[in-house]
């Protein structure tokens, strides 16, 4: 073993703690960028592989009735490679345990289960035979949500009568892996479920004897999906369809890509600043490390050896602690992956969701922090050995000391010696000091980055819960009913206030953009539901135009004032230019509101409701959601608490895993800044603080005098960090809202105040490290470095 790399064994031993510390920096920042960028390659991975064994479509059709027979012009459309017509109904399960109403969505099936498209993926048991009536499949999530098995029965209300169904199998479809009720935005999977059976079961349920109200449709390889689109509707009118639409925009599947979408962000967001917070740190703590030895390397290069062979050293040195670094953060980036992957199983139903590696992120991750420790290390190590060894082995020339900028703010009864020193100290090595408050200052956002994803939450939860749907339950019926439904409903025990609504599916088209939703009719003297705008100021619907979501108004790329063209896809299908009267803020979904008359007069159907919003009794819920099940005008019943309760089950629940793991990498990222700040404090002046102690100060004098340094520097980085905290949060809730959930910037004190005390925890905890280092100092061994 060669002189020098026993000497790197001997500096490693003794600067264990700090290389520990700047290894655990890397480790951050490897690890968030590993287990981001594979979670995400493994999410989009499950979900491909998935697609293509299932067969899933590229097309979807909703219409009220079509015969069988035109199917084949369906087939003749340029683009379309096959064409599979289904009967598709949402019907309510008689579910005696059940609180609420329990709905479920029939699909029917013509090839047991293996469809030509949207094919079956059995878990348990098997696809209900052809011909055979009185079987069923049901979906995973529901099943398991139920306690639900195969040979077990269940009863469903079909059109007045109820039938029983045997449940045969258990099944997973590319459909519905987010199975969620149409017009809410969060799936209950206790209170929703996926039902297929035979075609046969389907036609006699619902007098659709050669005829069908569903189509999904695959593309020809290369195949425009919007002049087959524009095909579908023009042939499909005249049958009531409600528009076909492309993959990316059915309901699963848009929330699946957004999901995708959001996490293939986090990928490249957060590990940026992460990484680059962790670089910029790494940088200057090995730079300072490297210059603390000038003497040592000017003895090296005395004794004859060469530059390249002492920069090979110190980069040997390097390596090993980015390799110790990289080494626990690849360990860290999979445990961070694999706990990513097992909170999607229960929220995304795909077949096979297994963590995979993806090795480039672990080869980037090394070499991105291995680039920013050997800049430190060259950056320092060239200004010493372009000094020659006589001058680098004196001491560094002495600061230029002198009443400073800092000394005046001061009151001159507050000055003493000691202050003095502190002070002069700081000013003379500004660089140095101002590096050490920017290192100090990144650690408090990325704490904040780990910690404010709760005030994110409880924001959405305040506003769209509390502020914007202030009902407790919403009851929807299976067709426009008379606006006398509300009265009725009103007279309900219980029911303190009830206000009914209109929700009409539209596409929306400004230019070259559509986009399908739902407008959703208000009386401007409505309580139970109110739009806010971006102040969270209630704002009334106007009668003259529509009303748009912020995020919807983005993707059309309009703003208030403007014209847009409404097109209602069901009815008469009506189309009529509104100007958009105002824009609201909402945490989640993309809807629009008109006023409620204005809205019927616009369909032609008079003065009716489709669901209506009520505050209940707290007490009298459990009552009347038994009393609501046996009621036929009623369809679906959702109450908040349930909602509520899904979503942060499902929502937060997911975004809280995420959330904590980078709360401990925060963690370890602002003890590293604190702790190797003090630490290379010590060792730049353990001789000024030796000479300070033969002259008879004190160990506490000491010590004070470099704390006292520290203390500064710590009490300039956390605010400048808190300050840099709202531009953090703001950048990452900017790109990590999409079409499902807006993530608000919210920032609440508690979170400022835990950032704060995290770093002050972490400098009294590195300080007591430092003070024992101080109280042990060998005054002899530190003299004679200088001589």
């Amino acid at each position: 073993m060669s002189l020098l790399d026993r000497k790197l064994l001997r500096d490693i031993d003794a600067m264990r703690g700090q290389v520990l510390t700047i290894a655990l920096l890397v480790a951050a920042g490897v690890a968030v960028f590993v287990g981001s960028v594979s979670t995400y390659d493994s999410l989009r991975d499950g979900c491909e592989r998935f697609y293509a064994t299932a067969r899933f479509p590229q097309i979807f059709v909703a219409l009220k009735r079509a015969p069988l027979s035109i199917v084949a012009r369906l087939n003749a459309i340029a683009g379309v490679a096959a064409v599979e017509p289904r009967i598709v109904r949402e019907v309510i399960v008689d579910w005696p345990s059940a609180s609420l109403p329990v709905s479920a969505r029939m699909v029917s099936l013509t090839h047991a289960g293996d469809e030509p498209l949207a094919r079956l993926h059995l878990r348990r048991g098997t696809a209900p035979a052809p011909g055979v009536a009185g079987t069923a499949a049901i979906n995973e999530a529901f099943a398991e949500a139920n306690g639900m098995k195969p040979g077990e029965d269940v009863r469903v209300l079909l059109n007045g009568r109820v039938q029983g169904f045997r449940i045969s199998g258990i099944a997973l479809s590319p459909e519905y892996v987010y199975a969620v009720k149409p017009g809410l935005p969060i799936p209950d999977d206790r209170l929703y479920a996926i039902l297929w059976v035979d075609r046969s079961a389907a036609e006699a349920a619902f007098d659709m004897k050669g005829a069908f109200n569903d189509a999904v449709i695959s593309l020809a390889p290369g195949a425009d999906p919007k002049p087959v689109i524009a095909a579908l509707d023009r042939l499909l009118e005249p049958y009531g369809s409600v528009g076909a639409v492309e993959r990316r925009d059915q309901p699963s599947n848009r929330f699946l890509e957004d999901e995708l979408n959001q996490q293939k962000v986090m990928s490249i967001t957060i590990p940026f600043i992460f990484f680059g917070v962790a670089a910029f740190l790494l940088n200057g703590a090995l730079g300072r490390l490297v210059a603390a030895q000038r003497e040592q390397i000017a003895a090296l290069k005395a004794l004859g050896f060469p530059t390249f062979e002492l920069t090979l050293h110190y980069l040997k040195l390097v390596a090993v602690i980015v390799l110790i670094g990289s080494a626990l953060g690849i360990a860290a980036g999979v445990a961070f992956g694999e706990a990513m992957i097992s909170s999607y199983h229960g929220f995304f139903r795909l077949p096979d969701l297994p963590f995979r590696l993806t090795p480039w992120s672990a080869a980037v991750g090394i070499a991105i922090s291995l680039a920013a420790a050997s800049l430190g290390v060259l950056t320092a190590l060239r200004n010493v050995v372009s000094l020659a060894p006589a001058v680098a082995m004196r001491p560094a020339a002495p600061l230029s000391f002198r009443r400073s900028w800092m000394e005046a703010l001061l009151p001159a009864k507050t000055i003493n010696p000691r202050r003095i020193m502190i002070l002069r100290n700081m000013a003379g090595r500004p660089l140095r000091s101002m590096l050490t408050v920017v290192g100090i200052a990144f650690a408090v956002p990325m704490m904040v980055l780990g910690t404010f994803w709760r005030d994110a939450i409880d924001q959405m939860i305040d506003v769209q819960f509390n502020m914007v749907e202030r009902g407790n339950t919403m009851v929807t019926f299976p067709h426009p009913l008379d606006r006398a439904i509300v009265r009725d409903l009103s007279r309900l025990p219980g029911v303190l206030a009830v206000e009914g609504q209109r929700i009409v599916p539209v596409r929306l088209r400004a230019g070259h953009r559509t986009y399908l939703t739902s407008v959703i009719g208000l009386s401007t003297r409505d309580e139970l539901r109110r739009p806010h705008d971006a102040a969270l100021r209630p704002i009334e619907v106007s009668p003259e135009g529509i009303t748009l979501t912020r995020r919807l108004s983005d993707r059309l790329g309009v703003t208030t004032g403007e014209i847009i063209t409404v097109e209602t896809m069901e009815g008469r299908r009506q189309k009529r230019d509104l100007p958009i009267s105002a824009s609201v803020d909402e945490s989640i979904g993309m809807a629009s509101y008109m006023e409620i008359d204005t809205l019927n007069r616009f369909t032609g159907e008079g003065a009716v409701v489709s669901a209506a919003t009520m505050y209940v009794e707290p007490t009298a819920l459990a009552a009347l959601a038994q009393r609501f099940k046996n009621l036929p005008t009623i369809e679906s019943v959702t109450m908040k608490a349930y909602t509520l309760s899904s979503f942060l089950d499902k929502i937060a629940g997911l975004v809280f895993v995420s959330a904590g793991i980078l709360t401990v990498f925060a963690v370890i990222i602002a003890v590293g800044v604190v702790y190797n700040s003090a630490r290379i404090g010590l060792q730049e002046r353990a001789w000024e603080l030796a000479s300070l102690r033969v002259l008879g100060f004190t160990r506490g004098e000491v010590a004070g005098i470099l704390f006292g340094e520290f203390a500064i520097e710590i009490a300039l980085g956390i605010p400048i960090g808190l300050g840099l905290s709202q531009g953090v949060i703001s950048l990452i809730a900017r790109f990590h809202s999409n079409e499902s959930f807006q993530i608000p910037a919210v920032i609440e004190p508690r979170t400022y105040l835990i950032a704060a005390s995290v770093v002050l925890a972490a400098a009294l905890a590195s300080a007591y490290i430092v003070r024992r280092r101080v109280d042990q100092l060998d005054l002899v061994a530190a003299l004679k470095t200088r001589e």
